[in-house]
């Protein structure tokens, strides 16, 4: 599709516009689209580009110098280093993902507030029902290991708080059981 503007270079922007309840559509190359004052658009970085975002959280200069050592690690199978990888965002061979895993760790845990995976979300109406759920999982294990160290009180106390969870969840005490 040629652009609508300059009738000369293919066409990389569409916009949309709805004035007086009907849309319009605008189809611009990039240039056009840059010159456009209405439309708010850096050409020249892709605003989510994963390489762009990580060399934001991690300034390259550190990230990829090993600390104790001073030394810049590089893979050994391909000699990428991990400022190549914040700068393209991705890597040139499988073998730097073992290379690198411990600086991933470091990256995994800021994207999941601490974590080093990803365990997904959990909507709002089930959130208190699965807490609930997990926890009765997590005293039935420890009352599994009381039980098997022969600590009976302490494995009796569980139970109790076993039943008193699982009666909340039966009971419908909770939004969405």
């Amino acid at each position: 599709m040629i652009c609508d503007q300059c009738a000369e270079r293919y066409a990389s922007v569409m916009v949309k516009q709805q004035q007086h309840g009907q849309i319009t559509e605008l189809h611009l190359c990039d240039i056009c689209a840059a010159e456009n004052q209405s439309i708010n658009i850096v050409f020249e970085k892709d605003p989510l580009a994963i390489h762009q975002l990580l060399s934001n959280w991690f300034p390259i200069s550190k990230a990829s110098i090993n600390p104790i050592r001073k030394e810049i690690t590089t893979c050994p199978s391909c000699d990428f280093t991990f400022s190549n990888f914040l700068q393209l965002g991705k890597f040139g061979c499988p073998s730097c993902y073992d290379e690198f895993s411990s600086q991933l760790n470091e990256i995994f845990k800021r994207f999941h507030n601490g974590n080093t995976e990803h365990t997904g979300k959990i909507p709002a109406s089930y959130g208190t029902t699965l807490k609930i759920k997990k926890e009765i999982e997590e005293l039935r294990k420890q009352m599994q290991v009381s039980i098997q160290g022969e600590h009976f009180e302490e494995a009796a106390r569980l139970r109790d708080e076993v039943k008193m969870l699982s009666s909340k969840l039966e009971g419908g005490a909770l939004n969405g059981s």
